[in-house]
């Protein structure tokens, strides 16, 4: 059962601007009686809506910038428990002792020392 909105209208308008606001109107009465078509065009609008003003780039790139943070969050902590690692080996005294021995020559007492000339004699 088709419905047809009709009004009167009474003021100074030529009759193709009545025909007009008729028709309209009409044709917006049979598509809000659609309702899977009402969804569909809201949707389709809200779509539109984020890609021309550019949300939906803003929202790709920021949740691409939070990948990289996340990434890199994940590379400083494992640097600092290496760094941590090395911090806690140099306090041992082997440490101190072999880094002694083998950067500074240094010898402990008791210790045999072998000295080569370059020297033919």
């Amino acid at each position: 059962m088709k419905t047809r909105l009709s009004f009167r209208c009474e003021s100074s308008y030529p009759e193709w601007v009545r025909a007009l606001l008729v028709g309209f109107f009409s044709a917006l009465h049979d598509f809000l009686k659609r309702p899977l078509l009402v969804l569909g065009t809201c949707l389709l609008l809200a779509f539109s809506n984020l890609v021309l003003d550019g949300t939906l780039f803003r929202l790709w790139s920021l949740d691409r910038e939070r990948q990289q943070l996340l990434e890199s969050s994940q590379n400083l902590k494992t640097d600092l428990s290496r760094i941590g690692a090395k911090i806690r080996e140099a306090k041992e005294p082997s440490f101190v002792e072999r880094e002694a021995r083998d950067r500074l020559d240094l010898v402990s007492e008791g210790d045999l020392v072998f000295l080569f000339s370059d020297e033919e004699e």
